[in-house]
């Protein structure tokens, strides 16, 4: 069914994706948004584009070949030198045969980072998705379709509709506005409707709001929807698991799709071969019925900064290998408009000082050696860490 087909081009947009999560993650090479959406399947892999050495172009390599299901060292024994090249020669592997697909949890932890799924459940939660998705016209993304949800929800499900799947992270908030149509519906994590509602988008009537990846506070939802977003739909899922559940407003319960179940206080999938899984409990549930339920903190002490998973302890670890601090914690706390962020307590050595060039120097060392949304936004000195 061409409903079920992955084309070229939409491979290339992932592998676009990979590469820029892979080298953050792996070489601590950063790209915004704009960056990546100049990014074409013309793009290069050498000097001419992206830049990469022999390492980086193997590590990529072969995260692109592990997100499909293949041999991760598929590419070493295949020459390619573009985007374009990549997706073509991973689509003709694929078009055939595809049986997984492997995604990397925003974790830091490399060695349990990669999750492996079979490709039928994939497609079995873009179609649930797909349902509560049913008569939107287009789908615009400012979302990246490497992620689990991403994929599902910005290449599979408008694949399932029948629809127009539009990368929008290129453009401007005024050219989103000017862009939106009666119909459309709009992916994007919390973090970026914030940014985005700061930016006054405006929204004409009938126009579908989507959100996962983090939680949606109530105000932000009321925003929206004076936006002009006449339909906000939250979705619920991780890595580990996959799509769970949605609900319509952020005070109200989940509600799990028809493929899950409860059981317990855990919950458990009906594949489509038939077998009974029960799912990594990555979150605390608490039940209001069968199928309802609401999030009640991780189970591994995780936070959400940006859609991406980070342990406050871990960065605390990180922070301990700077030569000035003695002593850190680090915690997460919520800004006045409502972005999560980390805030680090230090005690430093005795040879140095709390003052401002302190504060500047781990600053310019945590840039190096942590993610984007591990870096602390606050540093607070003390004498003796805070209880």
């Amino acid at each position: 069914m061409n409903s079920f087909i992955i084309t070229d081009e939409q491979i290339a947009r992932v592998i676009g994706a990979v590469l820029a999560d892979e080298l953050s993650r792996r070489f601590n090479r950063h790209f915004d948004f704009l960056t990546i959406a100049t990014w074409s399947g013309e793009t290069k892999f050498g000097h001419e584009g992206l830049g990469l050495d022999d390492d980086e172009r193997r590590v990529c390599l072969r995260r692109a070949a592990s997100f499909f299901g293949l041999d991760p060292a598929y590419f070493d024994a295949h020459s390619v030198n573009t985007i374009s090249e990549t997706a073509q020669a991973i689509s003709g592997k694929v078009r055939d045969r595809l049986e997984y697909f492997s995604f990397k949890s925003a974790a830091r932890g490399d060695e349990k980072a990669e999750c492996r799924h079979r490709a039928d459940e994939i497609f079995q939660d873009a179609a649930a998705a797909a349902n509560i998705f049913y008569g939107r016209r287009r789908l615009l993304s400012f979302v990246a379709p490497h992620s689990l949800l991403g994929f599902e929800l910005t290449i599979l499900t408008p694949n399932l509709q029948g629809i127009e799947s539009i990368d929008a992270r290129g453009m401007t908030p005024d050219q989103l506005s000017a862009t939106l149509a009666y119909g459309d519906v709009l992916v994007a994590t919390p973090t970026l409707w914030r940014y985005m509602m700061r930016e006054n988008l405006a929204s004409p009537d009938n126009t579908m709001a989507v959100s996962f990846g983090e939680a949606m506070a109530p105000d932000l939802g009321v925003d929206m929807r004076k936006a002009g977003f006449g339909v906000l739909r939250e979705l619920y899922g991780s890595t580990e698991a996959g799509l769970t559940g949605w609900r319509d407003a952020p005070t109200e319960p989940f509600i799990l799709f028809d493929h899950w179940r409860r059981e317990g206080d855990r919950v458990v999938r009906a594949a489509p071969n038939g077998e009974e899984r029960p799912a990594p409990a990555m979150d605390f549930f608490e039940w209001s019925g069968e199928r309802s339920f609401v999030l009640s903190g991780r189970r591994d002490g995780a936070v959400q900064i940006g859609a991406v998973n980070v342990q406050p302890d871990d960065v605390a670890r990180q922070l301990l290998q700077h030569p000035a601090i003695n002593e850190c914690a680090v915690k997460a706390s919520r800004s006045g408009d409502g972005v999560m962020r980390l805030m680090a307590h230090i005690v430093l050595k005795k040879d140095r000082k709390p003052d401002d060039q302190t504060a500047r120097d781990i600053d310019a060392w945590c840039r190096t050696g942590l993610r984007q949304q591990e870096r602390p936004r606050i540093y607070q000195f003390h004498e003796k860490l805070p209880k």
